[in-house]
């Protein structure tokens, strides 16, 4: 998902689970003027220069001010982070903080510094904060993208607000633990023109010319129903017999589409990027067999099926599912296509292979049915621009 609304629910980015004392510490600067500053005043202690030393006295009595200051300055503070529910691999995603008062003086010259995940680019924010007033708050946003898909689990960093307020020779810091998940799904690309005419089939052409024995209906015509979608209605049909007729294309034989995702080689290197280009190329297709309302089965080789029966729905759960999905684990694809060349059907079975198999062939003829086709779509980089283009 591109940039989806942000919304907080329990166990989602953004809960506040613990904070540490304040910790105050020179900065450079700071390490340079305290030092000086001793050194000097001894100096002129040693030359009994007591208006100097006065001076240096009262130079030092300020920074020991600036340290309660700076101290003081992250009292009473909170801080929320806010992220989208679900983001898409390769996608900018939106990333907000609100940091709170509490109640009591403005606070300024405020610093937040956060390192959301492994992954993400860029890995560390830092971030200037407008002055807080007392009883409100105040949000920043920024954007980040996340290099791989998966459940991203934020808070293994803490988060830092920090200040340097009033002379910038201490630093203030208060780390805040704020945890929280975030499902990135996999990148998407685009599925070619061959491609998507053979999931679409002839029939959606031929539907229109064709008559049914016996009822004097047009194939893929039927009668209006309570609770039809009205974009269906065939306006053409409505008109010629003055009743309302919609359009019944999900009853076509042979539009039913499987597609099952194969296992991965060994984890890392090579292979690990084969197989998640296989995971990219089936949420590719998976979407556009959804955007076309066709009823598609999204196949893991685990005990739960995604199924879109044709009216659009299960999009999300198949992105989220194919999020999650592991190269081996407990996952059987070739069982499934087994399972299925028992049951005589007619579909269109599309293989993503992530490493060579054998014998492949004849389990997809088999699934797919005496009239159905299947097809192996590899996620070698030659061979899969030929079904699926733009990735990497």
């Amino acid at each position: 998902m591109d940039k989806a609304a942000q919304r907080k629910e329990p166990g989602t980015p953004g809960g506040e689970r613990a904070e540490a004392p304040t910790r105050v510490r020179p900065t450079q600067q700071g390490t340079v003027y305290l030092w000086t500053l001793g050194a000097f005043s001894l100096f002129l202690l040693g030359f009994r220069a007591h208006l100097a030393f006065l001076l240096g006295s009262l130079a030092f009595g300020c920074a020991v001010v600036a340290w309660f200051v700076a101290r003081a300055n992250l009292r009473g503070l909170a801080v929320q982070r806010t992220l989208p529910l679900r983001t898409r691999a390769g996608a900018v995603t939106p990333i907000a903080w609100s940091v709170q008062h509490r109640g009591g003086p403005t606070r300024v010259g405020l610093e937040l510094e956060d390192r959301p995940a492994a992954g993400t680019k860029p890995v560390r924010f830092v971030v200037d904060v407008p002055a807080v007033r007392g009883a409100t708050s105040v949000g920043c946003e920024a954007e980040l993208t996340f290099a791989r898909r998966g459940e991203i689990e934020f808070g293994r960093q803490p988060l830092k607000l920090t200040s340097r307020f009033p002379l910038g020779i201490f630093r203030a810091e208060r780390l805040f633990e704020l945890e929280g998940r975030l499902l990135v799904r996999p990148r998407e690309g685009r599925v070619s023109a061959d491609l998507l005419r053979l999931l679409r089939g002839r029939q959606q052409a031929q539907a229109r010319r064709r008559l049914a024995r016996g009822d004097e209906l047009i194939y893929g015509i039927r009668e209006y129903r309570e609770g039809d979608d009205p974009r269906r209605v065939h306006w053409r049909s409505t008109a010629r017999r003055g009743v309302v007729t919609v359009s019944e294309w999900r009853s076509e034989e042979g539009r039913e589409v499987l597609i099952v995702l194969g296992r991965g080689g060994p984890p890392g290197g090579r292979a690990a990027s084969t197989f998640e280009r296989a995971v990219s190329a089936s949420a590719t297709i998976w979407r556009a067999c959804v955007a076309e309302r066709l009823h598609v089965t999204l196949e893991l080789g685990t005990d739960a099926r995604i199924t879109s029966p044709g009216d659009g729905r299960g999009l999300e759960r198949g992105l989220d599912a194919l999020a999650r999905v592991g190269a081996q684990g407990r996952r059987r694809p070739r069982a499934a296509l087994r399972r299925l060349g028992t049951a005589s059907a007619r579909r269109t079975v599309l293989y993503v292979a992530a490493a060579a198999e054998t014998n492949l062939e004849a389990e997809l003829k088999a699934a797919a049915g005496r009239a159905g086709r299947g097809l192996v779509v590899s996620a070698q980089r030659a061979a899969l621009a030929r079904f699926v283009r733009g990735l990497a």
